[in-house]
């Protein structure tokens, strides 16, 4: 039936009732492989500040596409940048929250899987690692983000649905 299950998870209630789910599947179905996937959205930008004359202006790297460097004025990130000087790495922090959890409630029900940290838009990450790894199942919560944030973001569940190449189990 199921040879590659793979569950989303971002810590929300939803999330870890489809995590729990996802262990009730690989447990019926012993042959199947169970990979346990969690997204950081934060995108790493790089700022710093110009002083052009008497004016301070900050300066922001587009990394999503190096096209955006055509409309950048020549010389910046030349002389006259200067990096942060505090740079907080919640990228790693997150990871390791996440992580940590993860492998507590598969521990809590001795379940075995693989836990991957992926970094991007979170629709567009998991539906790239779905057809990646051949994923036969996808198990995700109904709901993760809420308020101003899902009705201006969209519904990353409701985006998979949409996307995906795989079989998805929506858990409420």
């Amino acid at each position: 039936m199921y040879k590659n299950i793979a569950v989303a998870y971002d810590g929300s209630d939803g999330s870890r009732f489809a995590l729990e789910k996802a262990v009730e599947l690989v447990k019926a179905l012993p042959d199947a492989k169970l990979s346990v996937i969690y997204v950081n959205e934060e995108s790493r930008e790089s700022i710093g500040y110009m002083d052009p004359g008497n004016a301070s202006a900050p300066v922001i790297s587009a990394n999503v596409d190096s096209n955006y460097a055509q409309f950048m004025p020549p010389g910046i990130g030349d002389e006259g940048f200067s990096p942060p000087k505090e740079y907080d790495d919640n990228t790693v922090e997150y990871s390791k929250h996440m992580h940590t959890s993860i492998q507590q409630q598969l521990d809590a029900h001795n379940t075995k899987a693989s836990v991957l940290a992926l970094e991007g838009n979170a629709a567009k990450t998991i539906s790239a690692f779905i057809e990646e790894q051949n994923i036969d199942l996808l198990v995700i919560g109904n709901s993760g983000k809420s308020g101003l944030q899902k009705f201006f973001v969209g519904s990353v569940s409701k985006k998979l649905i949409k996307d995906s190449s795989s079989s998805i189990l929506v858990v409420k």
